[in-house]
């Protein structure tokens, strides 16, 4: 990406941001620059300070990772993230391993993050160390990388990896921990561009608790899903957290229950999740 289009993104990232909280231009630049400066910056007229930009993050309440995303980068981050899941799924560890070493990061920050994330998860699963060792080892990743200020997205992708770890060792109260913390995380920054992982992290985190029979916990995330679906207009889970609900008033002896159910199954059924639905 050139300077211009650079400019041009920041600008644009930070409007964004800005109109999602509410803020008026005066609010965001006040203390920090001029009004005139924030409208140029928004429209790309003007390319601002990191000083300044660390600045207009820290009002937006957003890591200033958020406003240097770059397309182009997130393109090769997902080839190599589709690659190595890929093999990964084939247990081909011998094939990743090569493509990590011979692969050329040139410097790319969050290339090198999730090739490190990869390396810690392969050799677990060549028992070269135990679990605890390895949710030491990627919660190490993400202080060291300081991954949340390099890559949010990079930052959900970890701290989700060590919740399944967690939950797979029935380690349920760390594995709400970590899901805590990422919807902390998301929540403070309120961008339309993580509202998919957030909806993804409560259906996560209302599964355990009802899995434990924790349904008034449960229902807090599965309530909060539900709104935030409907609000975005994010129809992907909604079935599925109706389902949750059933679940939770059946448990607790609702009445609704069945109507709730039936509500999901149509939703399942008009979104095409036949598994789900069966």
């Amino acid at each position: 990406m050139n300077l211009e289009n650079l400019t041009s993104s920041i600008g644009k990232k930070i409007k964004q941001l800005r109109i999602e909280k509410r803020m008026t231009q005066n609010e965001l630049c006040e203390d920090i620059c001029s009004q005139a400066e924030i409208s140029k910056i928004e429209n790309g007229l003007n390319s601002p300070t990191v000083e300044l930009l660390q600045k207009i993050a820290s009002r937006l309440n957003s890591p200033i990772a958020l406003l240097f995303e770059d397309p182009q980068a997130n393109e090769e981050i997902e080839f190599f993230d589709k690659f190595v899941s890929d093999q990964l799924r084939e247990e081909n560890f011998d094939q990743i391993i090569q493509f990590i070493s011979n692969y050329d990061y040139n410097e790319n920050m969050n290339l090198i993050i999730l090739s490190t994330y990869f390396q810690i998860i392969v050799d677990l699963k060549q028992d070269q160390y135990d679990f605890r060792t390895a949710t030491s080892l990627l919660s190490n990743l993400i202080r060291e990388y300081d991954v949340w200020n390099e890559s949010i997205s990079l930052f959900v992708r970890i701290k989700t990896a060590i919740a399944n770890l967690y939950a797979e060792h029935e380690l349920y109260h760390l594995t709400t921990s970590a899901y805590l913390d990422i919807e902390a995380s998301l929540e403070k920054i309120g961008s339309s561009l993580y509202v998919t992982s957030l909806i993804k992290i409560y259906f996560n985190h209302a599964q355990i608790l009802l899995y434990q029979d924790m349904f008034e916990e449960a229902n807090v995330f599965i309530q909060k899903g539900i709104n935030l679906c409907l609000d975005s207009q994010q129809t992907f889970l909604l079935g599925h957290f109706y389902f949750q609900l059933g679940n939770y008033q059946e448990s607790v002896n609702n009445g609704l229950f069945q109507k709730t159910y039936t509500l999901a199954y149509t939703l399942l059924h008009a979104f095409e999740f036949q598994t789900t639905k069966q």
